[in-house]
């Protein structure tokens, strides 16, 4: 029987405590780490792998487990982008590597990462254990290798391009937050599904980024859609262009989602919903 989101809720919002605290305890020993994660943060990913791991009836320790693994792989990415990018601040406080220096900055990133995949020692099944293993080693690899892209890339690279960056760089840990329950409760045979949904999303989160952001991204010659589309459009069209293809990234990816099992990808479904109205309201031109 599928739980319903007036059941599911309050024992979600108690497994993102947990998920907290099982952060803290495992990254104990590293102080900068530690100060990164008390800096907040809206722990989105850990929250829709939790609501997708209640609605597969997963059990609780694997479910910890899970978004754990997660959002402990999304700080660490976090902790090195703002040493790659030289940002002095992250969530209205000092970046660690700014407060630590940068080595320290390295090192606290990396515990992260061995800590995320320690985590996955806690999961109830064994036999799933090389599978979800498996899916995040991969899914850390096109990471590194999608900012790696965005590092190397120039400022005139095709619209393509920019969208195979965009994927690369956020599509695999978004993608972890369904792949991993679905992979725990037996569903292997939909990962491809979720792949290919939430790379949509991811391009049309950094989409929408761009739009907020272009002109800050044009001073500081970062990479932008809307400022790639300038090259051969108005402004205004650029910004019309950029909007009409998060409205088909979007609402091709929840059309995607829905067929997933036990209604799953339920919370990602708002979430695709919340990034449409943003699309209606007056941005930055």
């Amino acid at each position: 029987m599928i739980q319903t989101e007036v059941n599911m809720q309050p024992q979600s919002s108690l497994l993102l405590q947990q998920c907290e605290e099982l952060m803290l305890f495992r990254l104990k020993d590293n102080e900068p780490s530690c100060f990164h994660l008390a800096s907040g943060g809206s722990r989105t990913r850990a929250k829709l792998c939790i609501e997708a791991g209640l609605a597969l009836q997963l059990p609780t320790k694997t479910i910890l487990a899970l978004a754990c693994t997660i959002e402990l792989l999304h700080n660490a990415s976090l902790v090195h982008d703002d040493l790659q990018d030289a940002d002095i601040t992250r969530r209205g406080r000092q970046s660690v590597w700014k407060k630590f220096g940068k080595s320290h900055a390295v090192c606290a990133g990396d515990v992260m990462i061995s800590a995320a995949f320690g985590s996955l020692a806690d999961v109830d099944s064994s036999s799933s254990l090389p599978s979800l293993l498996t899916q995040t080693q991969e899914a850390v690899s096109r990471t590194v290798k999608g900012q790696s892209r965005d590092l190397n890339a120039e400022v005139t690279i095709t619209e393509h391009d920019y969208e195979d960056i965009a994927a690369m760089k956020s599509g695999p840990l978004i993608q972890l937050t369904l792949s991993l329950p679905l992979i725990a409760a037996g569903y292997d045979d939909q990962v491809k599904t979720v792949n290919n949904a939430l790379n949509k999303f991811s391009i049309a989160y950094q989409i929408l980024d761009d739009l907020d952001d272009w002109q800050q991204d044009l001073q500081k010659e970062q990479l932008n859609l809307v400022n790639l589309l300038v090259s051969r459009y108005s402004l205004e069209e650029s910004i019309t262009i950029s909007r009409n293809r998060v409205n088909y990234l979007l609402n091709r990816c929840q059309k995607e989602l829905s067929v997933l099992p036990s209604n799953c990808a339920e919370s990602v479904i708002t979430a695709t919903n919340n990034l449409l109205e943003k699309t209606k309201v007056g941005l930055n031109a």
